[in-house]
């Protein structure tokens, strides 16, 4: 009965050792596919990356090789510039001339629009005083229309009032 009782208790440990054991394998397995899951989308993102230096390599030494053939002809680009330079040089010149000729011009200009500007100034004067003048006389002409109108009212309240009542019914 001790060895039935030994043999119960040693198989029930045994299995639940390899339970645990079992589980922790599951465990690491796990966490290694977990983990050979992340090193691989580093490694597929690194690749994209090194991809993008590569054709980054590839466009800069293209732009390298015309660099170096841009500046093997730099040395006729010059020979050109030369000769620019001196026409340049040449229409600088007859440009300064232009430029005191307009300096002179702009100067009588000037002169000329203050002289102008004075002129707009006493004539801005004028037409304030003649806007008043306007205002004040159509000020007049509407006051003398008004009493026009009374004296017309007053006209034909006399001519349909009896003689002798004129007085009481067309004094208002």
């Amino acid at each position: 009965m001790s060895s039935e009782f030994m043999g119960k208790k040693l198989n029930v440990f045994l299995l639940l050792i390899i339970i645990f054991i079992l589980l922790g394998m599951l465990g690491v397995s796990v966490y290694y596919q977990n983990t050979l899951k992340n090193k691989k989308n580093e490694i597929e993102s690194t690749s994209g990356k090194l991809s993008v230096c590569e054709q980054n390599v590839t466009s800069m030494s293209d732009i390298l090789f015309n660099t170096m053939k841009s500046l093997n002809s730099t040395e006729t680009d010059i020979r050109k510039y030369d000769t620019l330079y001196e026409q340049k040089a040449a229409e600088l010149e007859k440009k300064k001339t232009e430029l005191s000729n307009t300096q002179a011009d702009l100067t009588r200009m000037t002169v000329l629009q203050e002289t102008y500007k004075k002129q707009i100034d006493v004539y801005s004067g004028q037409v304030i005083n003649l806007n008043k003048n306007i205002t004040s006389l159509i000020s007049q002409v509407t006051s003398l229309n008004r009493e026009v109108d009374r004296l017309n009212d007053r006209v034909d309240c006399l001519r349909n009032t009896v003689d002798g009542e004129e007085r009481i019914a067309c004094m208002t």
